[in-house]
């Protein structure tokens, strides 16, 4: 089946993530290939680490880093903040603002530490204490309202 398959990634790909292959029609003629664990969210969820709600509280924490950035990123060619005093929706500062809500009640409800863990597991991808991350994901899917998110494994 793999040999078929026109863009199923590269061998380097495959032997470093889960490349899953999931039909795009009614019969399943044409497939695609996707990789399910790009981050460490992503494996943590697959190994039931982490519950959907957790999950989709780091999603969205995720978003609000790129939104506020918070992430490096080649520079586009749209326009980039700015600091006239005209156009207050493109400065830096409030680019910021779009996550200090959240990093907020992380902090005040979860601690430094769990913050900290939410941070490294969510930007940086790098491997934290579980229980830390669960602890500050809890606290986030209060935030973002992502607790009654259903578990699709278990459906």
């Amino acid at each position: 089946m793999l040999e078929s398959m026109v863009a199923c990634g590269t061998e380097e790909l495959r032997q470093k993530h889960r490349v899953e292959f999931e039909s795009i029609d009614l019969r399943g003629v044409f497939k695609r290939a996707r990789v399910t664990d790009q981050t460490y969210i992503d494996c943590l969820f697959l190994e039931k680490l982490i519950t959907a709600p957790q999950y989709s509280a780091a999603e969205e924490y995720m978003y609000l880093m790129l939104k506020s950035g918070a992430f490096l990123r080649s520079p586009g060619w749209e326009d980039g903040p700015r600091s006239t005093g005209r156009d207050k929706g493109k400065a830096m500062s409030s680019r910021i603002m779009a996550i200090s809500g959240a990093r907020d009640r992380l902090r005040r409800e979860a601690g430094p530490d769990a913050t900290l863990a939410v941070d490294l597991a969510v930007a940086s991808d790098a491997p934290v204490s579980v229980a830390l991350l669960r602890q500050g994901l809890d606290v986030l899917s209060m935030y973002f309202g992502t607790t009654g998110v259903k578990d699709p494994r278990k459906i």
